[in-house]
């Protein structure tokens, strides 16, 4: 029988301040946009446990497609926070039974490389689809959000579960085997070929620290090397007059990790901050928007820059691109990827969804959020993508409750072991006192 764990409310963190001045209106508003990608993933679970890629943002849903580990991931979470207050959107049982079904599915009938599962399969086969067979994030996601949904609904079948899929990984096995970086740095994949993809995850950003943390505080026979942290790179650029790590790269690369991991009460080793360094992300997105708004008229209006659907070419209805601050850039505003940064920029979030909430050229909200938008090519995505709503889903809950998906994450046994075996270090204590606790599920 699942139960609710009661998860106290830590002191106030610097994260906290934002979310507490909040007018009465605005946390209703964003309350209903979590749920709303909440409603996502109880919609778009298939009968294997998995869960779709992405659905029609508007019009009718599609019932088959390709299913996405991440996504899987990312739902699982959805599950349990839509079980639990102030949403009760199913119980408990049904969430479990739910999320047991995926990891289930993934434990006895996905392809698996020592541990590593694919990235996509096919919903009515469960034939791998794309370039990477095989893929190390994305499986981090799957696991890191079975193990999430384990320790927040207090299910013994689901922690059994849970803990088989994260046990049988071996991490070394899909490190760099050779070199300076041996045992240090993991690999992207598998491609169709069977090979290792030629690229490591060789950047310190927010996207992959998770996976990182994952990683180390497995048994010592799995785990990578507990000095890994060191051999992540910084990479420095210039976005709207501000230097930056990571400046190149879209809005999500700021936040999935950051979703999980939290970098407003600890500190990761090294000189680089990445919880300041997402702030500083999304005022400067924000910011290259606002400067081609002459150009562009979405820009007049709206911000966002990430991953995700633009316009299509010749006759396509769209086409997936990896929009950044550097490019391309085409008048395309990825309205729900800022969501994503409400920890980091509110006033500036807050903003874009009202603006977008009340947009008259078009209807841009649909039933799992914000759709992608080009005023200029009047055009607006017909799809969510799951990945989408789930990080959006997540940032939203943090900041509404206190941080309650990254305080589960941190009481993760292996998470919590990595986190003393890297050197992670807390934060000054911030100054509020206690808040009251947060009351259980039944």
């Amino acid at each position: 029988m699942p139960r609710m764990a009661v998860h106290a409310r830590a002191p106030q963190s610097s994260s906290d301040h934002a979310s507490t001045s909040l007018t009465a209106a605005d946390r209703a508003f964003l309350m209903r946009l979590e749920q709303t990608s909440l409603q996502y993933f109880i919609e778009n679970q298939h009968a294997n446990g998995l869960f779709l890629d992405r659905q029609a943002n508007h019009g009718p849903r599609r019932p088959n497609g390709l299913l996405s580990t991440a996504a899987t991931g990312m739902g699982f979470i959805a599950l349990g926070l839509a079980a639990a207050e102030p949403h009760f959107l199913l119980s408990p049982r049904a969430a479990c039974q739910r999320i047991c079904a995926g990891v289930r599915h993934a434990l006895e009938r996905l392809p698996c490389d020592h541990g590593i599962l694919p990235h996509f399969v096919d919903s009515d086969t469960d034939a791998v689809r794309g370039a990477d067979q095989f893929s190390t994030l994305d499986s981090s996601w799957l696991v890191a959000g079975a193990l999430w949904a384990a320790a927040f609904l207090q299910d013994l079948e689901l922690q059994d579960l849970a803990d088989r899929l994260y046990d049988r990984i071996d991490w070394r096995a899909w490190a760099v085997q050779s070199g300076p970086h041996a045992g240090r740095l993991l690999r992207h994949g598998k491609g169709e070929d069977g090979r290792m993809l030629a690229s490591a995850w060789d950047r310190l950003n927010g996207e992959t620290i998770f996976m990182y943390l994952l990683a180390a505080g497995a048994s010592p026979e799995k785990a990578v090397s507990p000095d890994c942290w060191s051999a992540l790179q910084p990479f420095y650029g210039t976005a709207a007059g501000l230097r930056f790590n990571n400046a190149d790269l879209g809005l999500f690369v700021f936040q999935y990790g950051l979703d999980l991991v939290d970098l407003s009460d600890w500190r990761a080793p090294g000189e680089v901050d990445l919880w300041a360094e997402a702030r500083m992300a999304a005022r400067a997105n924000r910011q290259v928007c606002r400067d081609h708004a002459k150009r562009f008229a979405t820009y007049r209006r709206f911000w966002g820059l990430s991953a995700g659907d633009g316009p299509g070419e010749g006759g396509a209805s769209h086409a997936y691109r990896s929009y950044s601050p550097c490019r391309p850039i085409d008048g395309t505003a990825h309205i729900t990827a800022s969501v994503a940064s409400v920890a980091h920029a509110p006033a500036e979030v807050l903003e874009n969804v009202y603006r977008a909430q009340h947009e008259r050229s078009g209807t841009i909200r649909g039933a799992y959020g914000f759709s992608n938008v080009n005023l200029d090519r009047r055009w607006i995505a017909g799809d969510m993508v799951g990945i989408d709503a789930g990080a959006a889903a997540l940032a939203l809950d943090n900041h509404l409750m206190d941080g309650r998906v990254r305080q589960v994450f941190h009481r993760i046994p292996c998470v919590a072991a990595a986190i003393e075996r890297l050197g992670f270090q807390r934060r000054q204590p911030p100054t509020a006192g206690p808040r009251l606790a947060v009351r259980a599920a039944g």
